[in-house]
């Protein structure tokens, strides 16, 4: 493949967290930058080879079933463009899954995954060094703050910062649990340095959520370790060393906010703790709840993904006329919504076409290791809990179509069928013979 398909895949990569740059709005609708980049790519895939017609997809029949659910469903709503668009949606998502799966099969995984990688790495210097611009006065795209125009929440270019911790979440579970089992894309020393920056930007981003599930990763794999050196008397100084600094360095930073009582009053704004407002957590828990009340409404006939907040609307008495009505009634958690928008019967077959999606992966990860193929078992095993880590941040908040969810979705399913065929060759990161161009 040439150098232009290195490129735009990057690209879709590197844009997947664009909410609020280089998008174009059609309708309502944000068409964001990288779709662009993959429609392009498919374009050109499909100019220069002959197999463009042929992909495989993990749990493809559930998936297939749970769409057609959904397709079906697109009616049950007040504003039926909006269901339109988010069917549209999902497939621009499944047009990025298609991308990475191919390009998987015609390259090294050393390519794919450095060049995903450096996407976070990127982001997370874009995010720190808006912060550190907005020190001088100088604000980017900044949509929230600490301070009103002198100390910026980090969100980079997504919508906010909670956005932009849930996709920094990714690359910091994927990269870190790699790291801990010395599998290693780039130098040792470089590596550590990227690891380090995305610990920094979710810092940054002071979301809470995020820097939480940062946290019980790090304790949680802390502890596995020490125990694990207790019981066989060795331990990994480097990991050790790694763990400790990231977890002293998370404990100086919360340390820091509970002993500067402005600052906890700060940052516990929302929560209703220390007798602060508790508007962030009475919204989360109302937006959830109104979600809940529409499944509880018509729990077998759901409302399509785009249905959830113009029937919301209905329950409150406003009938929305256009996609713009419907934003501040926008539900939360992407299992509830799945289960609102599919109903019961299109919920079953997410669950299960997700199911299958985790279990081939970590069943493929044991495979591989028990045939002595070890980097590739890491590289899978870190996926899935990436992609696990990122399931559980999403269902506190946003849309099960975060284009970088469905990217990291592509990303274990063309990596799943690429190490399937190292197992069947029995040779480490082969790459396949392209087909015949046209």
């Amino acid at each position: 493949m040439n150098r232009v398909f290195h490129i735009l895949l990057f690209l879709v990569f590197l844009l997947s967290s664009f909410d609020i740059f280089m998008n174009v709005n059609l309708g309502g609708f944000n068409v964001r930058a990288c779709y662009l980049a993959a429609f392009l790519f498919i374009a050109l895939y499909a100019y220069q080879f002959s197999d463009a017609l042929k992909i495989r997809f993990l749990g493809g029949g559930a998936f297939l079933l749970w769409f057609l659910t959904l397709l079906l469903l697109v009616w049950n709503t007040p504003l039926l463009s909006r269901n339109i668009g988010y069917m549209a949606w999902l497939v621009f998502n499944c047009f990025s899954c298609y991308a990475i799966y191919k390009f998987a099969l015609k390259e090294s995984t050393e390519k794919l995954f450095r060049m995903y990688i450096l996407s976070f790495f990127c982001l997370s210097i874009a995010g720190i060094l808006q912060f550190t611009l907005s020190q001088f006065g100088i604000h980017i795209l900044v949509t929230m703050w600490w301070d009103v125009l002198r100390s910026a929440r980090v969100n980079a270019f997504s919508y906010e910062p909670s956005y932009y911790a849930s996709y920094l979440l990714i690359g910091f579970v994927f990269l870190y649990y790699s790291q801990r089992k010395r599998v290693y894309y780039f130098t040792r020393q470089f590596q550590i340095v990227i690891l380090i920056f995305l610990v920094a930007a979710i810092l940054l981003s002071t979301s809470r959520m995020g820097i939480a599930f940062m946290m019980v990763i790090l304790i949680y794999d802390f502890l596995r370790m020490i125990i694990r050196a207790i019981l066989t008397a060795r331990i990994s100084l480097l990991n050790f060393i790694i763990s400790l600094v990231l977890l002293l360095g998370l404990a100086g930073v919360i340390g820091r906010i509970l002993v500067d009582e402005e600052l906890r009053i700060r940052y516990l704004a929302g929560t209703g703790l220390e007798a602060t407002a508790a508007h962030s957590r009475d919204t989360r828990e109302d937006q959830m709840g109104n979600v809940w009340k529409l499944f509880q409404k018509s729990p077998v006939v759901g409302y399509s993904l785009g249905g959830i907040a113009p029937n919301i609307a209905l329950m409150y008495g406003v009938e929305p006329r256009k996609i713009e009505d419907t934003k501040e009634y926008e539900g939360l958690n992407i299992l509830l919504e799945v289960l609102a928008a599919s109903g019961i019967i299109g919920f079953a077959f997410f669950a299960w076409w997700l199911f299958q999606v985790f279990y081939a992966g970590f069943s493929l990860s044991r495979r591989l290791r028990k045939s002595n193929f070890s980097e590739e078992a890491v590289i899978m095993h870190s996926l899935c809990m990436a992609l696990g880590a990122e399931i559980l941040i999403l269902s506190l908040s946003q849309n099960v179509l975060r284009p970088y969810l469905w990217i990291h979705i592509g990303m274990v399913n063309a990596v799943y069928y690429r190490f399937s065929l190292i197992l069947r060759l029995e040779q480490p990161d082969i790459i396949s013979v392209p087909p015949v161009k046209r």
